[in-house]
């Protein structure tokens, strides 16, 4: 049977967000690995020691930060020199992939007519972004 124009300009959407999330994901595991290679490898040093770690894991976390001088929020973004805080690069790079995948369909959506899509699809990056931001707490 074949489609119409409505479900092949659907189709192209789809597949459009399907190649960006399998092209970001990859590169996401890739980020996570390299990290977790350079912090096992002993190539960058933890920014929390790994004994002191052990010793803090089962503390609450109000514990823990105190006594680790870890950071809350993006106060992890200055740390990345550190092999322990890049790891959370892949984390922070997965965690925006819907963001960027919807970002990419946005203007087809725009263009195609399909504004309640789009309106959809702007509101979830709004609320994603102000998610990620820390302003709320």
């Amino acid at each position: 049977m074949e489609l119409s124009a409505r479900e092949k300009k659907d189709q192209r959407v789809q597949e459009t967000y399907a190649r960006w999330l399998d092209a970001l994901s990859k590169i996401a595991f890739a980020l996570s690995i390299a990290a977790l290679a350079a912090y096992l490898s002993g190539a960058l040093a933890p920014f929390v020691p790994i004994a002191k770690v052990a010793a803090l894991w089962g503390q609450p976390v109000g514990r823990y930060l105190a006594a680790s001088g870890a950071p809350t929020g993006w106060g992890w973004v200055p740390l990345l020199a550190y092999g322990d805080y890049l790891n959370l690069v892949g984390i922070a790079w997965i965690a925006s992939v819907t963001i960027a995948c919807t970002l990419r369909i946005l203007p087809a959506l725009l263009r195609g007519g399909d504004l309640l899509y789009a309106g959809i699809a702007a509101a979830q990056i709004a609320v994603l972004l102000l998610a990620a931001s820390g302003l709320l707490h």
